[in-house]
């Protein structure tokens, strides 16, 4: 969430970045209206409570000197104030409650430097490598035709098993699936620490991340628990380190975790769901960094190459895109997509979402830092994925496929195959 303090501050200034979010910038001064009136009323309730005390303690000095008329009188002022209060009170809190829903719908500001536009037509494609490896088929199937044809995926027994818009790897494919984590994970064992998070998470998890209380259809939900099942180990990650305060220089905190993502994709619908186009559950290594705010731009660069790398190695053909303040969600100050091409769907497939959340998690959460100045300080935080299988897998088949019908395994994964070729 917002600083409100910024909010405040800087009212103006706060409702043009929001604007570049499409945002409904009323809201803000709704924010403000009840968040200045609360602290008139608070300043009232401090004033009764004052009153309170001090006729409390008359009442104790004439009840001492057995004036008990006068101090019957004094307590039915006690009792006046009292009722007073109790009906300042609801307001306040009727007030508050307004606060703090209006703090989680917001948006976090866009960096200043973002590129401004409405949606996903206006992200701009800031790098694009298309002289790596080539499809040789003149009409390549689709991956779910290829995987099909090679028993190695299964998307009919998937909707037999869950419904729509599931997976189901069965052979090399599947082992593929494992190949594409376990070289991920060889990548980045030296910088990130390794993290084998819960599935299950806590509404409070969820709305560290801003995942909840304004995204809550988006997510799957125990019915009888206070249990989701998380989006992303974005989460799990993030919450770990909720109410914490770290010590000057133990920031930045690298993690990485490999875990099942599952999504509603509520109301999506169509063609482009078609096989590993889009699917409700899947396997993902996430990266996740908590840093200082200075040290954000250097992280993120950082973060970004090794999300980046895993794509150079398969020499899948791949673009960036640098999303507008439109397209870029919520909790997002910068982000960058990562796409490859899949030959057999025609389509740029989302790999990747690069970005830093600026302070919009860390104040959520409690994610605190000491300065140098021995302050403490709301830190930074920023995550990309290092491998959502599901896409990835699809381009690869695609991209790799032979003439006579063949897969050829990208070479890096060949020591984990323990084959050249899919047949």
């Amino acid at each position: 969430m917002l600083d409100i303090n910024l909010i405040t501050k800087d009212i103006e200034k706060v409702k043009e970045l929001l604007q570049r979010k499409n945002y409904e910038v009323k809201n803000v001064d709704t924010l403000v209206e009840t968040y200045n009136k609360n602290k008139t009323i608070q300043a009232e309730l401090e004033n009764l409570r004052s009153q309170r005390n001090a006729l409390s303690k008359e009442i104790g000095k004439l009840t001492a000197n057995k004036a008990l008329k006068e101090a019957e009188q004094v307590k039915q002022q006690v009792v006046d104030i009292n009722k007073k209060i109790e009906d300042i009170e609801k307001d306040y809190n009727k007030n508050k409650e307004v606060v703090d829903n209006l703090l989680y719908d917001i948006p976090n500001l866009p960096d200043e430097d973002a590129y401004i536009g409405v949606d996903e037509k206006d992200n701009v494609v800031i790098e694009e490598m298309k002289d790596y490896y080539h499809c040789p088929v003149e009409n390549p199937l689709t991956h779910y035709e290829i995987g099909k044809k090679l028993d190695i995926f299964d998307e009919e027994l998937a909707t037999k098993i869950s419904g729509s818009m599931f997976a189901l790897f069965k052979g090399k494919g599947a082992k593929l699936v494992r190949a594409l984590i376990d070289y991920c994970f060889k990548l980045n064992q030296d910088k990130y620490t390794e993290i084998i998070p819960p599935h299950l998470v806590t509404s409070q998890s969820l709305t560290y991340t801003g995942h909840l209380p304004k995204f809550a259809n988006d997510q799957y939900k125990c019915a009888q628990d206070d249990s989701w099942l998380i989006p992303t180990a974005e989460v799990p990650l993030t919450a770990g380190f909720a109410k914490t305060t770290f010590k000057q220089g133990e920031l930045p905190i690298r993690r990485m975790a490999y875990t099942v993502a599952f999504r509603r994709e509520a109301g999506r619908a169509g063609n482009q769901n078609k096989g590993l186009q889009r699917v409700h559950e899947f396997h993902k290594v996430e990266l996740l960094k908590i840093v200082e705010p200075q040290q954000c731009e250097e992280e993120l660069k950082d973060l970004f190459k090794d999300c980046l790398q895993i794509i150079k190695d398969l020499k899948l053909q791949y673009r960036v895109l640098d999303l507008c303040t439109g397209d870029m969600g919520d909790k997002y100050a910068r982000c960058y997509d990562i796409e490859v091409y899949a030959p057999g769907v025609k389509r740029w497939l989302e790999v990747s979402s690069v970005g830093h959340f600026s302070d919009y998690q860390a104040r959520r959460g409690q994610i605190k830092y000491i300065n140098k100045d021995g302050k403490k300080r709301v830190a930074y935080t920023m995550n990309g994925s290092g491998m959502a299988t599901p896409r990835v897998w699809a381009a690869i088949i695609e991209t790799y496929q032979q003439p006579d019908g063949s897969i050829k395994i990208p070479d890096v994964l060949v020591p984990y195959m323990g084959c050249e070729i899919l047949k």
